[in-house]
């Protein structure tokens, strides 16, 4: 049996504009899911439900599961999100050897949802 690597496999995408924009494409929508996935689980592993979560961020649980299926959420969607988890959103923008970071919310310091039953799902 002859057997090839990735490299090899990947050649003739990566020479080929058309192909290789198809592939970056493919690679953007996965990611895309991923980080949603990713909201979800986190989400799940804090012992928070979808309907306190909704009651944190003052919409419904439809609007929380929506969100967390978004391919691309607002950026202030995702400060609301994480200041009702009792997080803090870091984000940071890299441009050669140039960098600026932003930390959200730098308040509250508590979650809206702090106090609240978080074993159910």
């Amino acid at each position: 049996m002859n057997t090839k690597d990735f490299d090899e496999l990947a050649a003739p995408i990566d020479s080929d504009p058309v192909r290789r924009s198809r592939s970056e494409g493919f690679k953007q929508k996965v990611e895309a899911k991923l980080f949603a996935f990713h909201l979800a689980e986190l989400r799940r592993e804090l012992g928070v439900n979808q309907v306190d979560l909704a009651e944190g961020l003052g919409i419904t649980q439809g609007g929380v599961s929506r969100l967390e299926r978004s391919a691309d959420p607002k950026l202030s969607t995702l400060c609301k999100l994480t200041s009702a988890l009792g997080g803090t959103l870091s984000i940071e923008i890299s441009v050669g050897d140039r960098s600026v970071n932003f930390t959200y919310p730098s308040l509250p310091e508590s979650s809206s949802l702090e106090g609240r039953d978080r074993t159910r799902s």
